[in-house]
């Protein structure tokens, strides 16, 4: 299940114009999404706060496929934060990144740099954009520490393709793709908040 170079190509293109400058409403929408995806992945239950941050208590994090607004811009008292995206975003995001002390690499996730484990692998709303998500799946649980270190995922499921989502995922797909790894939750919830229309999604925690 993989796409040809143009078709992510214009995959790229087209998520890069829905954002735009990255800033005002696109921006504040996603956070507002991340409520959901942090709590379906069980990030605010582990490490969140009455504010909405996130205490890391000194864990890493890798954020593959972050955008321009990721949720680690929500995280403090981290070791080490990375975003890797493969869009060229504007300048601004940058400099939000390095004011929050965020790496960002520019790649994407079927070309994960080689080494590093984290202790927090995130992906979210990110495999209907890529190539290949099984290869993608597979660079990020390489990412994974051995001792206590996980995985969390949540995607849409069933979602028709179009141009900026050239994939459509289903629960075998993302299974196959974590074979091998054991599980601290599982499920397909349906999301009923205003922007899902009661859309399900995968949602897990994964360890080696």
């Amino acid at each position: 299940m993989t796409t040809n170079e143009a078709q992510w190509e214009d995959a790229q293109a087209g998520e890069a114009g829905y954002w735009g400058n990255c800033l005002g409403m696109r921006a504040w929408g996603e956070f507002v999404k991340q409520e959901m995806y942090g709590r379906e992945m069980g990030v605010f239950d582990d490490y969140g706060d009455s504010g909405g941050e996130l205490d890391m208590r000194g864990k890493s994090v890798l954020d593959v496929g972050g955008g321009p607004v990721s949720m680690t811009l929500r995280c403090y008292n981290a070791h080490m934060l990375v975003v890797v995206d493969p869009i060229n975003w504007p300048a601004s995001v940058y400099r939000r990144y390095r004011r929050h002390d965020i790496s960002f690499v520019r790649a994407p996730g079927e070309e994960l740099p080689s080494g590093g484990l984290y202790d927090e692998v995130w992906i979210y709303n990110v495999l209907q954009h890529v190539q290949d998500p099984l290869k993608v799946l597979a660079n990020a649980r390489q990412h994974i520490k051995e001792d206590g270190g996980v995985l969390r995922i949540f995607e849409w499921l069933w979602i028709p393709a179009d141009t900026c989502h050239p994939h459509v995922l289903t629960p075998e797909l993302l299974l196959n793709g974590l074979l091998g790894l054991r599980v601290k939750k599982f499920g397909i919830p349906v999301c009923n908040d205003y922007w899902s229309n009661g859309a399900k999604a995968f949602v897990g925690v994964f360890t080696r």
